[in-house]
């Protein structure tokens, strides 16, 4: 016998779907994930593990990746780099952010080889965190109130507390960025980086309405 999707059901699904997996959403509603992932199909949203078909060539992130390649072929590094640590966050595409990744540690070899720029400290800080230095990135990107400025330095040390477990700091932080940017908290929606955060029930209301 078909499911049937109460109201209540369904207004879950669309505040929570994209933070769950089809067999958590299956095993909550009773079903199977079959069932779930149709239902969700006929609302336009996707659980965090279905692959949603996209037009490749109208995606934004893939034209934005497409022309920071270009921009390394040019050894063009910081813009290049800009460009590709925007896909990597954004993008909804496993493969896409995974490909962003790469041609990024390209770009950070060869900001470090040459000595990066010191007056982008946004890049440096992105650089640093990539590599592991948490600190030293959390440090440069606070320093002089730049978190309490700019939003990108505000998000970047809100990814950097919530790895560090600093959830009250890092919701704090968060919650700047996503006031000077709306934008942001649908990033940190999708950021691997905020997780620990998300999964936080004091903070999860920073995740929510994306």
């Amino acid at each position: 016998m078909a499911k049937r999707w109460k109201k209540a059901n369904v207004t879950y699904l669309k505040r929570y779907a994209k933070k769950r997996r089809l067999a958590e959403l299956a095993e909550r509603f009773k079903t199977d994930e079959k069932t779930v992932e149709a239902k969700l199909t006929e609302l336009g949203i996707a659980a965090r593990d279905m692959v949603v078909p996209v037009n490749l060539a109208d995606d934004p992130h893939v034209q934005l990746f497409e022309r920071a390649v270009k921009a390394t072929y040019r050894k063009e590094w910081s813009a290049a780099a800009k460009a590709l640590d925007q896909v990597r966050k954004e993008t909804d595409l496993p493969s896409l952010a995974q490909s962003a990744r790469r041609y990024l540690a390209v770009c950070e070899e060869n900001l470090g080889s040459k000595g990066r720029s010191v007056d982008d400290p946004y890049l440096e800080a992105v650089f640093l965190h990539n590599r592991g230095r948490l600190d030293d990135a959390l440090e440069l990107a606070t320093r002089g109130g730049r978190a309490a400025k700019d939003d990108r330095f505000a998000y970047l040390a809100a990814a950097i507390c919530a790895l560090q477990g600093e959830h009250d700091k890092a919701g704090e932080l968060l919650s700047k960025a996503i006031e000077a940017n709306p934008r942001n908290r649908v990033v940190a929606s999708h950021d691997e980086d905020f997780e620990s955060l998300r999964s936080d029930p004091e903070h999860s209301s920073l995740f929510a309405g994306n």
